[in-house]
């Protein structure tokens, strides 16, 4: 697990223009513009779940963000997650995730 989500780290920081990375909640957290937009939730084990969001506080406000069908999970008006179950599927999405990454970073 520990390669995919390395493998993962490196595209979005050298896909996302001005995107940071922080350990937040013992996981990768990738920030822009001072405020934490998506985190590698590493809690469980042999799991990697990227879960895109819009800071700590959860907010009512709607916000969609394109992406290849399926591949976010909406779990509220500003919450998604990629629910990955090992490392092989999270191996799978590190080409595609940097494009949603950067939308929601516009966002």
């Amino acid at each position: 697990m520990a390669h995919a989500v390395q493998r993962l780290r490196t595209a979005l920081l050298d896909g996302v223009d001005g995107l940071t990375e922080q350990v937040k909640w013992r996981s990768p957290t990738f920030v822009h513009g001072g405020v934490g937009r998506m985190t590698v939730d590493l809690s469980r084990a042999r799991r990697a779940v990227p879960v895109f969001h819009r800071g700590a506080r959860v907010r009512s406000d709607a916000f969609v963000c394109a992406g290849p069908t399926g591949l976010l999970e909406w779990r509220g008006p500003d919450r998604a997650l990629v629910p990955h179950t090992d490392s092989a599927a999270l191996q799978a999405a590190v080409p595609v995730l940097t494009g949603p990454v950067r939308d929601w970073v516009r966002a």
